[in-house]
């Protein structure tokens, strides 16, 4: 229970961290890019090219971690490879928005923090 805990609070923290980093009228639920958008690379983002993604999963697999059955891991990997999906498409916008995205994009991983 207590990597549950610990899982659900890092990601919490994570989302907020991003939140205050990326003005909120940055932010769309479709993968375009907004008209106006500025492209944010401090705080997580100097991390991951998609910290809010990697929150939400982080957050979402304490709760697997606390009440541990199948159709929650496999709601979770579902929800996993709609982000990557996701992260995919969107970074195909914010190349085309933003001439520095691709020397931004070398420099940090994908989704998780030191790894991918």
């Amino acid at each position: 229970m207590a990597a549950a805990v610990v899982a659900v609070t890092c990601g919490l923290a994570w989302l907020v961290w991003t939140w205050t980093v990326n003005r909120p009228g940055n932010f769309n639920v479709r993968p375009d890019p907004k008209p106006g958008a500025r492209l944010a690379t401090g705080g997580p983002y100097r991390l991951v090219r998609h910290p809010m993604y990697f929150g939400v999963l982080l957050g979402c697999a304490g709760g697997i971690l606390a009440w541990p059955l199948w159709w929650k891991l496999a709601a979770w990997l579902a929800a996993a490879a709609v982000l990557v999906i996701k992260a995919c498409r969107e970074e195909v916008g914010l190349t085309g928005q933003f001439p520095e995205y691709d020397s931004y994009r070398r420099g940090r991983r994908f989704l998780v923090p030191w790894l991918w």
